[in-house]
C-alpha cells in the first residue's frame, strides 16, 4: 500500500517556491515561538507574584490590581493559538514539499507518526493566506 498517494498539491515544478513557502513558514514558526516563551515568562512572574501574595495572607480579590489576570489569559491564549497556527502551517507545506519532492503519503505518516489519511488531508488543504 505504499504506493497510495493523492495528486501532489503543488506540480514538481513548483519545488523551489514550496522550498522557500516552507522556510518563511519555519521563521513565522521561531517568531510565533518565541512570542509565547515571553508570554510564558510573564505569566511565571505572575504565578509568583500570586503565590507571594497569598502568602503573605493578602486577600486573592487584590490580585487583579498587581497581575491584570484577564490581560494575561488573553495574551496567553492568543499567543498559543498564534504559535499552532504557523506550527500547523509550516506541517501542511512541509508534507506538501516532501509529496512534490515524491514521497508517499503513506511514508509521509510513517515518518511522522500520523495516518496517510491525515497526511492527505494537510497535503490537499488550501493555503489559507492565498483564500
Amino acid at each position: 500500500m505504499g504506493g497510495m498517494t493523492a495528486q501532489p498539491a503543488e506540480p514538481a515544478d513548483n519545488i523551489e517556491r514550496l522550498r522557500a513557502r516552507y522556510v518563511a513558514a519555519l521563521d513565522d514558526v521561531q517568531g510565533a515561538g518565541d512570542r509565547a516563551m515571553e508570554v510564558l515568562v510573564a505569566v511565571r512572574a505572575a504565578r509568583q507574584l500570586t503565590r507571594d501574595h497569598v502568602a503573605r495572607g493578602r486577600p486573592v480579590i487584590e490580585l487583579e490590581n498587581v497581575i491584570e489576570p484577564q490581560v494575561l489569559r488573553a495574551s496567553l491564549g492568543d499567543t498559543l493559538a498564534a504559535f499552532e497556527r504557523a506550527r500547523h502551517d509550516a506541517q501542511r507545506l512541509l508534507f506538501q514539499l516532501m509529496h512534490a519532492e515524491g514521497n508517499t503519503l503513506a511514508d509521509i505518516g510513517r515518518a511522522y507518526g500520523i495516518s496517510r489519511q491525515l497526511v492527505s488531508r494537510m497535503v490537499n488543504e488550501p493555503d489559507p493566506t492565498l483564500t
